[in-house]
């Protein structure tokens, strides 16, 4: 038995490094697809950073905030259409709201409702700013980052919540900002439009 479990140990490793070394040797060699992965993955430890920092809040003012403001469907709604408004960003506020349910801040009802909201808000916001702005928001992260490690370090456990909160939002601007560059490269390669077509007459 304990041979197996040594056996299946040594598997596990040798099958480990060989992908390993298999995903270097691609991302070395394709810089487009490199681009593409590191903006998931830095977005992925953002969404880990923001849960980490919003469990710090748990049972506390935060927490009694946002039972008041999604209690009902209308309130949860309007909460995420106005969070969207603000933060020109819906995808940000549904992994915040995620990062929310994660941490038990808000009831499942509530995240979906803010999620709803933050569509609405997205296409609310796009109205409003066509046109009147330039703004790249993945021009935050750095500040964003910088701010969260000073935070982070902080004895106090709630600077240290929002330091990771903040170092949650830096690592989203930062992600996505490497997938858009990651999708803008494969143009070069893979072309949509060869799959578009002029549809039905109506």
């Amino acid at each position: 038995m304990q041979e197996e479990r040594n056996s299946l140990k040594y598997f596990k490793f040798i099958s480990w490094s060989i992908f390993t070394l298999v995903l270097i040797f691609i991302l070395i060699r394709y810089d487009e697809l490199a681009n593409l992965l590191a903006g998931v993955a830095i977005l992925l430890i953002g969404m880990t950073n923001l849960g980490i920092g919003f469990k710090a809040f748990s049972g506390g003012l935060l927490e009694k905030i946002l039972a008041k403001s999604t209690d009902t469907k209308i309130k949860s709604i309007l909460f995420g259409t106005l969070s969207t408004l603000i933060m020109q960003s819906s995808t940000l506020v549904s992994i915040i709201t995620i990062s929310f349910l994660s941490a038990g801040l808000i009831s499942l009802g509530a995240g979906i409702g803010i999620i709803f909201g933050a569509n609405l808000g997205n296409t609310t916001s796009s109205w409003l700013i066509v046109g009147l702005t330039n703004i790249k928001i993945s021009m935050l992260a750095i500040p964003l980052l910088i701010i969260g490690v000073l935070f982070f370090f902080q004895k106090d456990s709630v600077l240290k919540g929002l330091g990771n909160i903040f170092i949650g939002i830096g690592f989203f601007f930062l992600g996505v900002d490497y997938i858009k560059s990651g999708f803008e490269n494969f143009k070069h390669i893979i072309d949509l439009s060869r799959f578009d077509f002029a549809g039905f007459k109506g």
